[in-house]
Order: C-alpha cells, then sequence, then structure tokens
C-alpha cells in the first residue's frame, strides 16, 4: 500500500515524536540528575545515624524531613526511570509493528489500537509522576538550604555534612532540568490525544 494511503501513518509520525521526546528526557534529565540522587542517597544515610545530634542544631522537624522527603523523591525518581525506559521500548515495539504492517495495514489494526492505548496510559502516567517529582523537589531543596546555613556547625562534629552544599546545588540544577522538560513532555500529551484518536477511528477487518 502506497504510503500516503496508509493510515498508520499519522499514528506513526506520533509515535515517533513520543519516542523521541522520551528518549530526550531519560538523556538530558534522568542521566544528568543521577548524579545528584547518588549523593543524596549517600548524604541521607549518613543523615539517618546522625538524626538526634543532627537535630540538636536544626530541629527535629528539619532532620525527619529532610530524611522523609529526600527519600520520596528517590523513590519517584526511581519509578520515573523505569515507566520511561519503559515507554522508550515500548514506542520501539509499535514503530516494529507498523512498519511490519506496511504492506497491508488493516491486518495490524487491532494489535496498533490496543498498542496505542497503552503507549498513551504510559505517558501520562509517566507526566503524573514527573508533576510529583516537582512538588517534591521544592521542600528537600528548602530543607537542604536551611541545614546548608548551619553546617559550619555541624561539620565540626560531621565532616560529611559539607556534602550538603554540593547537594542542595545539585536539587537545584535538578528542578531546573526537570522543569524545562516538563514543558515539552506536556505539550506532547496533546499529540497523544490524537494519536489514541486516529487509532480509535481504525477498523479492523
Amino acid at each position: 500500500m502506497a504510503q500516503a494511503e496508509n493510515p498508520l501513518i499519522p499514528i506513526q509520525d506520533k509515535v515517533v515524536r513520543i519516542h523521541s521526546r522520551l528518549l530526550d528526557f531519560f538523556r538530558n534529565v534522568l542521566v544528568k540528575i543521577k548524579p545528584m540522587i547518588v549523593s543524596l542517597q549517600g548524604f541521607l544515610v549518613n543523615v539517618k545515624k546522625a538524626a538526634k545530634e543532627i537535630a540538636k542544631t536544626v530541629g527535629k522537624s528539619a532532620v525527619d524531613s529532610v530524611i522523609k522527603l529526600g527519600t520520596k523523591l528517590i523513590q519517584v525518581i526511581a519509578f520515573v526511570e523505569k515507566l520511561v525506559i519503559e515507554g522508550i521500548r515500548f514506542a520501539a515495539k509499535v514503530l516494529g509493528v507498523i512498519k511490519k504492517a506496511a504492506k497491508e495495514p488493516q491486518k495490524a489494526f487491532k494489535v496498533v489500537k490496543a498498542m496505542v492505548a497503552r503507549l498513551a496510559k504510559l505517558f501520562r502516567t509517566i507526566l503524573a509522576k514527573v508533576v510529583e517529582i516537582m512538588v517534591a523537589i521544592n521542600p528537600i531543596e528548602m530543607v537542604l538550604r536551611l541545614i546548608d546555613t548551619m553546617k559550619m556547625m555541624l561539620q565540626l562534629v560531621f565532616r560529611w555534612i559539607t556534602q550538603v552544599g554540593g547537594i542542595t546545588s545539585g536539587v537545584k540544577k535538578a528542578k531546573a532540568l526537570i522543569k524545562k522538560s516538563f514543558k515539552l513532555l506536556k505539550a506532547e500529551a496533546k499529540q497523544v490525544t490524537e494519536m489514541v484518536k486516529e487509532a480509535n477511528k481504525l477498523k479492523p477487518a
């Protein structure tokens, strides 16, 4: 079938965009913030061990907050990474099915419809979880800044506390990267809706 007559082509174009956007998010956000996550994990281990002592300087609520918020941030980012990798692989799989059906696209209508619905759901879940990251990252940055202002006193007992400055800076950079990429992902949501509409128009033989 000629490419112009193939109803799967408009869907394919949108899947290509989704694949590209998720790949970009993985490479330019998730990979780049990985060092910050590793540093934060190590920092939280130390904070938990010395929680009572640190609380004497910065307050128990600040210590509890940094542990709770930091742990949640790490968990959500790890979950988003898992979903994004799944989305990249699944989008590639959809493209493979469409490519194989080039000569007789109607035979793949049912499969493509189901796959597109799953890809759309996956993309929307990623979008919702990125919002969770953005919500979680603001308070953790504030608490880290609080600890950073008191590190001069704390480092007399805990030398590792000096890491807080670099971690705070890393969180700030991560927030900027995520915020910028979220706008791009959100803009793609309209294309995802159009993709689903186009897939729903397919009438399996």
